[in-house]
């Protein structure tokens, strides 16, 4: 007898242990993360958060103020809920709850707080809650909205693309607000020696009809008018004469008469190619096996067909012994292309060979070049293969 009620709590105590282990999993890496109080959920008396609403559709909203929501819930396990945390997306916030037991039959709420400013379009927000439930101890709760921005400029980023070094770009923002009365009443540029604005009238326009969701049934109407707006179009233009190389963290600051978007920044980027071409613009050696040899050949050429001098190169490496070089015009008597010649060999005791070449040239504002190298040591297939430890 007394065996037999030792097997059967020992099979008892398997199957706990069983139904559990999931739980306990999912408790340590909730107790991992500082805030979050670990759950235990009983196998004898399970909890159940039942929700009749998972998902809420906000319908379409404007930009400017946030939205809330509650999602109700029940316990209708046989045990105490308990909920562990309450994590919303990028966009959402969600207030730890009031309480966070709730006895079988008890009913209770997750508030959602949706934060649209910034976002245009369709949404799509998650809010994650962990509890002790014992079949779905992870929650995902969802909201969705159709976000009509007030104010709003496009393109987001100015990029002016590649622009050639002496020449001038243009590019064209363009500013639209919803209220009848708005106004772009100025700009800030962060650079004003890099760029030239030309800042237009704001006047009267209109804009394709877009889709709008519907809150209570959750399906999409499309508009069959176009939108009366205010649209402004301003003119950014990038002056010759700047620095060859990629030009970026520049920005304007738009400044409107909406009060609660009265300014819009916007980035600034180009790349500012130079005369100078090297091609290629790196060079990869790849994976060469100990002592095996490599050769490569590198074109400096000037893209206006203007000879230029190269008057030093400076070479600096890990194991630069084992790289030689040579350095000729391809035509000695019209300099305006050159062939840097790269022969080496990989060292046995180098793991990686690295490496760059600095060339000096007399171009303006293109006086240095670089020219980076890199290739690792292959490993020896009888030390790849051996695991014996020898």
């Amino acid at each position: 007898m007394v065996g037999q009620s030792a097997r059967r709590i020992a099979v008892l105590a398997g199957l706990s242990v069983a139904f559990a282990c999931p739980a306990w999993a999912q408790s340590r890496d909730i107790a991992d993360q500082p805030g979050i109080v670990p759950t235990y959920i009983d196998p004898e008396k399970p909890a159940d958060m039942t929700f009749p609403v998972m998902l809420h559709n906000f319908g379409t909203i404007s930009d400017d103020e946030e939205v809330e929501y509650v999602f109700e819930f029940k316990n209708t396990g046989l045990g105490v809920l308990r909920i562990a945390s309450t994590k919303g997306s990028c966009s959402c916030t969600v207030p730890a709850p009031s309480k966070r037991e709730f006895a079988p039959g008890e009913s209770g709420e997750i508030r959602v707080i949706f934060d649209p400013k910034g976002k245009a379009g369709e949404q799509h927000q998650v809010v994650t809650i962990n509890t002790n439930d014992a079949e779905t101890p992870v929650i995902s709760l969802q909201i969705q909205a159709m976000v009509v921005p007030q104010v709003m400029v496009t393109p987001r980023v100015g990029h002016f693309g590649e622009v050639a070094k002496d020449h001038t770009a243009e590019i064209e923002l363009t500013v639209i607000g919803r209220n009848p009365e708005f106004e772009v009443v100025g700009f800030e540029l962060s650079d004003p020696d890099l760029f030239e604005v030309t800042l237009g009238e704001t006047f009267d326009s209109e804009i394709a009809p877009t889709a709008q969701s519907l809150a209570s049934e959750g399906v999409v109407v499309e508009a069959t008018e176009p939108e009366p707006v205010r649209e402004c179009r301003i003119k950014i233009m990038l002056k010759p004469g700047q620095d060859v190389g990629l030009i970026r963290n520049k920005t304007i600051v738009i400044m409107t008469n909406d009060e609660k978007n009265p300014s819009m920044t916007v980035e600034l980027m180009a790349q500012h190619a130079g005369d100078i071409m090297m091609t290629p613009k790196r060079i990869t050696l790849g994976s060469i096996p100990a002592g095996g040899e490599f050769h490569r050949e590198v074109t400096i050429r000037s893209l206006s067909g203007k000879p230029f001098k190269v008057l030093d190169i400076e070479h600096t490496a890990v194991a630069a012994d084992a790289v030689d070089y040579s350095f000729t015009p391809v035509d000695p008597d019209n300099p305006i292309a050159y062939k840097l010649i790269i022969d080496g060999v990989m060292p046995a005791e180098a793991r990686v060979l690295r490496g760059r070449f600095i060339l000096t040239t007399d171009v303006e504002r293109e006086e240095k070049l670089y020219l980076h190298y890199y290739g690792q040591r292959r490993p020896d297939a009888r030390s790849s293969t051996d695991t014996s430890g020898r």
